[in-house]
């Protein structure tokens, strides 16, 4: 058989994904090898928690446009866009896999995407709500107690904008050495 006809379609792709979020959560032990799968399962549900949290934030400011277009129109109003389930993240090895994580986590997550957007949530409550639903899904799904860091993108920025403001006195990062007198 040829390999061009052997590649396998999204959709398959996607159900395979589904697979394997359910074996992970299904397994029992703590061996080195199923411990091995949670991590790895784990890091790929924070990429998605990532990655959905930004596409809720940029498809509700594509909605708030079209929104504004629709007003000045007088059409009527399209519905809110809408969570998937599966994202396709890219692994170090620089490989991409379809993920999957179950509607409860993504459909929240992508509403604080959007909430953020709209400026109902400031980005600490953000950080702090989707950190608490990695956390769970951590904990609860995969049986691991060792916390990931979620939205770290988002840290970054805060911190950047926390240093930018707290520069005036010369001494942030609690380090810094007072020079001799």
């Amino acid at each position: 058989m040829l390999t061009i006809f052997d590649t396998k379609s999204p959709a398959q792709l996607k159900k395979n994904a589904k697979q394997e979020f359910d074996k992970v959560s299904a397994l029992e032990g703590d061996s080195r090898n199923i411990r091995s799968l949670r991590v790895r399962m784990s890091l790929l549900c924070r990429a998605h928690l990532d990655k959905t949290f930004i596409d809720g934030a940029e498809r509700m400011a594509a909605y708030q446009d079209i929104l504004m277009a629709c007003l000045a129109a007088g059409e009527s109003l399209p519905p809110e866009p809408e969570s998937t389930l599966f994202q396709l993240i890219e692994t170090s090895g620089g490989k991409s896999v379809w993920v999957y994580l179950p509607a409860d986590y993504v459909d929240q997550v992508f509403n604080m995407g959007m909430r953020y957007q709209r400026m109902d949530m400031t980005a600490q409550v953000a950080i702090d709500s989707v950190q608490n639903l990695l956390d769970q899904i951590c904990r609860f799904e995969f049986k691991l107690d060792d916390p990931l860091v979620a939205l770290q993108f988002l840290r970054d920025e805060l911190a950047q904008e926390g240093g930018e403001a707290g520069d005036d006195d010369g001494l942030t990062d609690g380090n810094s050495e007072a020079s001799p007198a």
